[in-house]
């Protein structure tokens, strides 16, 4: 079985934490298969669910998928996922807010999606097609982060962390990579004349971070929703 190690160290990192909560993981040898395993979730001797955790080795990175009864029990391992993966988000009381961003570009429609939170509450999500399609989903990228901000200055926010996949939507604003076309030019000059405070986390696609997931769903439901 391949990357059986591999996955058997992130099983551990999640069952400490969850056997915190009361949450037990059963898993066995014929859990395993190539890159990924299947682990049955219980609380209390009772059956709640099962989840899978995918190990991607050319990128080193994990994925999780569940199927779960209980939303309460959801959260929780969402959580904990988050926990063993960085994802933390600041806490309401901070006040300082985060946004999750993503572009799509899905059958000639680009489009974009943002989810805002303060703490674990969404206070916006925002999402929309952008009409110049030349630059693809790049032009949703960064569009999702333009409307992030605007969103703050409309909202007094002061102070948001913005989480994207795409790195050039930190490395155009902090001019590590240079803007060579309009759409690039347009957003750089943008971020630089916000007086909103924006601290940036990189976060890989793909990994199971339910909020990123989140914004790509709405980026991807805007560009559907165009087509029909």
């Amino acid at each position: 079985m391949l990357c059986k190690k591999e996955l058997q160290n992130k099983i551990l990192e999640l069952q400490n934490i969850l056997k915190k909560q009361n949450i037990n993981l059963f898993f066995d040898n014929t859990s395993f298969k190539d890159y990924f395993v299947k682990l049955i979730i219980s609380v209390n001797n009772k059956y709640c669910g099962s989840i899978l955790i995918y190990y991607k080795p050319t990128r080193n990175t994990y994925s999780i998928k569940k199927q779960l009864y209980n939303p309460e029990i959801d959260t929780v391992i969402d959580s904990a996922w988050n926990k063993i993966n960085h994802f933390e988000t600041y806490s309401a009381e901070s006040n300082i807010y985060e946004a999750f961003v993503d572009g799509s570009y899905i059958a000639g429609i680009t489009s974009y999606g943002t989810v805002i939170y303060l703490g674990n509450e969404i206070k916006a999500e925002i999402s929309g097609t952008v009409s110049n399609t030349q630059f693809r989903q790049f032009g949703g990228e960064l569009k999702s982060v333009i409307e992030t901000i605007k969103w703050c200055q409309n909202n007094s926010v002061k102070k948001i962390r913005i989480n994207y996949d795409y790195q050039g939507i930190e490395k155009f604003a902090s001019g590590e990579w240079k803007a060579k076309n309009v759409l690039s030019k347009e957003y750089a000059n943008f971020i630089l004349k916000t007086k909103i405070e924006i601290e940036w986390r990189h976060i890989k696609s793909h990994t199971g971070n339910p909020k990123n997931n989140r914004a790509d769903s709405l980026a991807q439901k805007a560009a559907t929703k165009k087509n029909k």
